[in-house]
């Protein structure tokens, strides 16, 4: 069983990530809903995701210098903030796509600071030999959260409307500052010495750790980038506009088929949590990388409801051997100094390369059919794992 502030830190993920769950699906929504247009749509998935190519590694440097629980609090506590200017903003009628856009842009800055402090302060809460475990069970905060998060968008809509939506995901911050409030973690390390390099020095450093000192995690890091172009904007934009024009259904829909997925990447993390001791993260990763690539390129030849969910729900499966694997590997191989920075790369390759996949989603979708876009990109993301499962290097990083 897991100690008081891993349980605290799942159940703050648990409310929060319900709340972000519902804000993801009901953003796209809601621009294509006011404009009409995908290009539009697609601009503003982007400005909700730039973010992390702009801050993510300036936040890994906040992360290794100041106290991560306290990054964390102000991070949730900003994000409440702009969501509640977001929805006073849509009361009060305003439609305009860039006002949206630039707060989603604002929310998506202070997230950039959050994920490289949680996932570098899990080491200091669990022991080595239980990091797989914890991380898989931090992970099916998430899980659990947009299961359930979909399905009370397609419920709650209809009750609160769409803008009220985002308040509820405003709400849920609060609870996440009190929940990583009570958390108690061992004291962070330090670099030796008295003197404390700039932050740009911090910088550098943590950029040489990947590109000199371990230049393996740096090819993983560098796979984990080129994967997520071809991943993320197909999930973002491409399963709404998927849904409007192939299944030719509405927001409910969209909500069943994202409940889906969460239950398939829940089923994943359980499956992890259960037999992932003693695996190599790795193997698990790249294979992972492989089943999200085919199961979005057999999209092409689906036309069903059903069927799509039965598809997504098998593609929610692979999600988390990546992102449990890639997390297990950077707490076991990358040094605690560094750690945070790493992570930080590791947000700009995934949510960072999103508002890249997001901008050519769009555009592509204007002049081809989505479901063709869904082949070309899941075959894609499938060989970028079958190349790292031929790296010998790669394939051995955890055992270095």
């Amino acid at each position: 069983m897991f100690n008081r502030s891993i349980i605290l830190l799942w159940l703050g993920h648990v409310i929060s990530h319900a709340g972000d769950s519902i804000y993801q699906i009901a953003l796209p929504w809601l621009v294509l809903e006011l404009t009409g247009s995908k290009s539009i749509t697609s601009l503003i998935a982007v400005s909700a995701y730039l973010p992390a190519v702009l801050f993510s590694l300036p936040a890994g440097v906040i992360a290794d210098r100041f106290p991560r629980k306290q990054v964390m609090i102000f991070s949730d506590a900003v994000r409440m903030l702009l969501v509640g200017l977001l929805v006073a903003f849509l009361i009060k009628g305003g439609e305009q796509p860039f006002l949206i856009g630039a707060l989603a842009f604002a929310v998506s800055s202070f997230a950039s600071l959050f994920y490289p402090a949680r996932d570098a302060l899990i080491p200091s809460l669990v022991s080595k030999n239980r990091l797989t475990a914890a991380n898989a069970f931090i992970s099916t905060s998430g899980q659990f959260a947009h299961l359930a998060g979909p399905v009370m968008a397609g419920l709650l809509v209809a009750w609160v409307g769409l803008i009220h939506l985002f308040t509820i995901d405003a709400v849920t911050f609060g609870a996440s500052m009190v929940c990583i409030a009570l958390i108690t973690a061992s004291k962070q390390r330090r670099p030796a010495g008295d003197s404390r390099p700039s932050h740009f020095a911090d910088l550098i450093a943590g950029l040489k750790h990947v590109t000199r000192e371990n230049r393996t995690m740096g090819l993983l890091l560098l796979l984990t980038a080129i994967n997520n172009i071809f991943i993320m904007g197909p999930a973002v934009l491409g399963i709404p506009i998927f849904v409007r024009e192939v299944l030719q259904l509405d927001f409910a829909a969209y909500a069943a088929i994202e409940a889906f997925m969460a239950g398939g990447m829940l089923t994943g993390s359980f499956l992890l949590w259960r037999f992932g001791r003693g695996m190599n993260p790795s193997l698990v990763l790249l294979v992972g990388m492989v089943i999200d690539g085919l199961t979005y390129s057999i999209l092409y030849w689906i036309d069903s409801f059903s069927a799509t969910k039965a598809l997504i729900f098998l593609h929610g499966i692979g999600i988390p051997m990546i992102t449990i694997s890639r997390t297990t590997i950077v707490q076991m191989v990358v040094p605690d100094v560094y750690r945070g920075r790493v992570f930080s790369m590791v947000n700009l390759s995934v949510i960072g390369l999103t508002a890249l996949s997001s901008g050519l989603v769009g555009p592509l979708a204007e002049v081809i059919p989505i479901s063709t876009v869904f082949l070309l990109m899941g075959i894609g993301a499938a060989l970028c794992g079958v190349f790292g499962l031929s790296h010998k290097k790669l394939m051995s990083l955890v055992e270095k």
